[in-house]
């Protein structure tokens, strides 16, 4: 099985990368949809002549004396402490995440450093699912195929647990089974900074083995492919007999007019023919129409029916 053994990570760690990716003093919050969350100021009222919260280089909280909201992307989901110039988020969204910049000048005319945090807003994972792709080699054994779908596309990491063994890999994974190894049973773990979630399943190699997702393509196949194809042989067919049958139908009676033509100028008849042979059969054309419509027409029913049987299965 690909990759190698997860190794776990310390809250230092995390912490560690985080300082890396965003540099010094700047703190990171990382929540989800909907959530609040409280930006810390680290100032106190006492000391400070006037403050003010920067998102996206917009003022969205200021004090002068008097705290004040302008009007923002955050309008009625936002509070600040008079005391000690904490900013709270209600109700948070994807388009909250950035960075929150705090300014502020101290009563004795001094700028006090602008101190930034970010916040990384994200979807929580609701399911994660385990696709399986398994396919019977010539020697006997199974070449199998994992994938792990997870219900949100950022942001995400993925465990793989397989027997007492854990590792740490992408998004889908592949190993060898022989029938010999019997029910193996795989977990999926997926992540993001907020939520986890997982998913199990069992794989097995055998002398039938067949995977649902190859029986659905197959199934696919036959609905969409082969039966209109095979529709629309059927009507070419049919097309193409009717046209023939018209044009030997047309060259006879034009060979029959020419005969009838000869005999008429000639005036000659020989003693083996009687009157009914002179008469020139004439083909009722709109009768075989008719009666090749109704077998095209009689033909693409049944393979409506068809498509909507299979459909139906």
């Amino acid at each position: 099985m690909s990759g190698g053994p997860l190794s776990s990570f310390s809250k230092q760690g995390i912490l560690l990368l985080s300082i890396l990716h965003y540099g010094v003093g700047i703190s990171l919050f990382n929540k989800a949809v909907g959530d609040s969350v409280e930006l810390p100021s680290g100032l106190e009222r006492e000391g400070i002549n006037s403050m003010e919260w920067k998102y996206r280089k917009m003022v969205i909280a200021e004090f002068d004396g008097n705290v004040s909201l302008p009007r923002s992307q955050f309008e009625g989901r936002l509070e600040m402490n008079d005391s000690n110039f904490s900013l709270t988020i209600q109700e948070l969204t994807l388009q909250d995440s950035g960075e929150f910049l705090i300014s502020a000048a101290s009563n004795k005319g001094g700028q006090i450093p602008t101190k930034t945090i970010h916040i990384q807003v994200h979807e929580p994972i609701s399911k994660v699912e385990i696709q399986k792709e398994i396919k019977l080699l010539a020697n006997q054994s199974c070449s199998v195929w994992l994938l792990c779908n997870v219900s949100v596309g950022s942001n995400l990491s993925y465990t793989w647990e397989r027997g007492n063994e854990t590792y740490r890999d992408d998004q889908q994974i592949h190993f060898s089974l022989s029938p010999a190894d019997g029910d193996i049973s795989v977990t999926c773990n997926g992540s993001n900074p907020v939520s986890r979630k997982s998913a199990s399943a069992t794989v097995k190699c055998s002398n039938d083995t067949t995977t649902p997702e190859y029986d659905t393509w197959m199934k696919w196949c036959r609905i969409y492919i082969v039966v209109p194809v095979g529709g629309a042989v059927v009507l070419i067919v049919a097309v193409a007999v009717y046209y023939c049958r018209g044009r030997c139908n047309t060259a006879a009676l034009t060979d029959d007019t020419r005969m009838k033509d000869t005999r008429s100028n000639s005036q000659v008849m020989s003693i083996y023919e009687n009157v009914d042979d002179l008469a020139v059969p004439r083909l009722n054309t709109v009768r075989v129409r008719y009666e090749w419509s109704y077998l095209i027409s009689l033909n693409i029913n049944k393979i409506k029916q068809s498509l909507h049987e299979r459909e139906t299965m």
